[in-house]
């Protein structure tokens, strides 16, 4: 019997363009293309290395991205704007996916807990949380910035366990990328890949195109 559903919010429940676009921007956008490409590699190898001994948040990794983008580029500096930009240019061009609302109010209704797991930074995603009114929906809202650790590291995967009842093949984890997948088999959960795009390495038990295919997924379940 399934009774919680893990969401990651950003490409799952949230649609929104890279903050990279942000940064582009304001930087020089006339080789916005140009810095895309040079920010999120850097970016992307410190975010996913999991040997790091000391934890940076969203816009620490983001500051130093950008620092090295304006000496590469020979632009302005704005790393010390980089969480006004980044909150701003989120909360601007972000949009709830049309089927996130229908899919957490049907799981409310039917008295499944909800529970969401996102790397971000806490004051932004809050702030995104609450201006789309999906706050109220969650049991749980745990944060990277809170847990010092990204999905999938151990110390994530742990700090879920404490927070999110047993038993665990009684969970559905709910994302758009690689890190969610790897999450969910690491917490021993069914783990659910929605593709809202992109291609992945590694499989997930279950693969849908709309948050809506997740009831037909707890009935095959429970009928097993």
């Amino acid at each position: 019997m399934i009774h919680t559903v893990i969401f990651d919010i950003g490409g799952t429940l949230v649609n929104a363009p890279s903050v990279f676009n942000a940064f582009a921007e304001v930087m020089d956008p006339s080789r916005h293309e140009e810095l895309f490409k040079f920010m999120r590699p850097i970016f992307m190898e410190i975010y996913r290395d999991e040997d790091r001994r000391e934890f940076w948040t969203i816009k620490q990794i983001a500051a130093y991205v950008v620092k090295k983008a304006a000496v590469q580029f020979g632009i302005e500096d704005i790393s010390s704007k980089v969480g006004e930009v980044y909150g701003d240019f989120y909360l601007k061009q972000a949009k709830l996916f049309e089927d996130t609302l229908p899919a957490l109010d049907k799981l409310k209704k039917e008295g499944i807990k909800t529970v969401a797991v996102s790397d971000a930074d806490a004051d932004v995603l809050m702030r995104e949380l609450t201006t789309f009114g999906i706050d109220k929906y969650f049991e749980n809202i745990i944060i990277s910035s809170d847990v010092g650790a990204y999905k999938p590291t151990d110390k994530m995967v742990a700090y879920i366990r404490e927070r999110v009842d047993q038993p665990y093949h009684g969970i559905l984890f709910v994302g758009d990328t690689e890190v969610d997948i790897l999450t969910g088999q690491k917490l021993n959960a069914h783990s659910v890949l929605i593709r809202r795009n992109g291609k992945f390495r590694y499989s997930a038990d279950y693969q849908i195109s709309d948050l809506s295919n997740i009831f037909g997924i707890i009935s095959e379940l429970e009928n097993e």
